[in-house]
């Protein structure tokens, strides 16, 4: 049974899956909701019949995102791979954001906000990342808006309304929202062939350039 966790954002998420998707509990809100990870699994668990001795593998977001948050859940796996001895697969947010829900995004910049006027994004195209993840101020990443010419932005309505995109440059552009979700995780890795392994995960640190 695999177990999936997503801390990196305010949308807080966590699934089991045991050949298909058995339970899944989102949870988007102000709060630091993912503080409360072991009460989340535990409560989730429990509602399937399941225990954490069934868990055989675990995923986790690693970011970018909120640092507090990741590092909450990978910490959590990690602790996990240590007393069961189960191995760990991480994928990144801005990767959960330009694959939704079992399909990429054609030609999209993903993007999460960093802190006041500055975001996390990337751009992919062909069901692949093309850029580097970056950290970018506001009018750097309007500029990489205006340069890549994607035909879908997609973030949470929050990251939205705070960074203020000028919406010039949103013409003939589609935007999508949404949030990096554990359920993801799992379609994402199966699709393409991702496995977990035995080793600890770390989070990822996009440096501002």
């Amino acid at each position: 049974m695999i177990l999936s966790v997503e801390t990196s954002t305010n949308a807080f998420s966590v699934s089991v899956f045991d050949g298909r998707e058995i339970a899944n509990l989102e949870i988007v809100h102000e709060a630091a909701y993912s503080q409360n990870i072991t009460s989340a699994v535990k409560y989730l668990l429990e509602s399937v019949g399941r225990t954490p001795a069934d868990i055989t593998e675990a995923f986790a977001d690693i970011g970018p995102g909120s640092f507090t948050g990741t590092r909450i859940g990978v910490c959590f796996v990690n602790t996990l791979s240590q007393t069961r001895g189960i191995p760990l697969l991480g994928l990144t947010s801005l990767d959960l954001l330009a694959f939704e829900e079992e399909r990429w995004y054609n030609h999209v910049v993903p993007f999460i906000r960093s802190r006041k006027n500055e975001v996390y994004t990337a751009f992919y195209a062909d069901e692949r990342r093309v850029t580097d993840y970056l950290a970018l101020s506001k009018d750097a990443f309007e500029r990489f808006i205006e340069s890549r010419k994607p035909r879908i932005v997609v973030s949470s309505e929050d990251d939205f309304h705070d960074i203020a995109i000028d919406e010039r440059l949103l013409d003939g552009i589609k935007t999508c929202f949404s949030h990096p979700k554990a359920r993801v995780q799992v379609q994402l890795a199966h699709k393409y062939g991702f496995t977990s392994k035995r080793e600890y995960l770390k989070p990822l640190y996009v440096r501002n350039i």
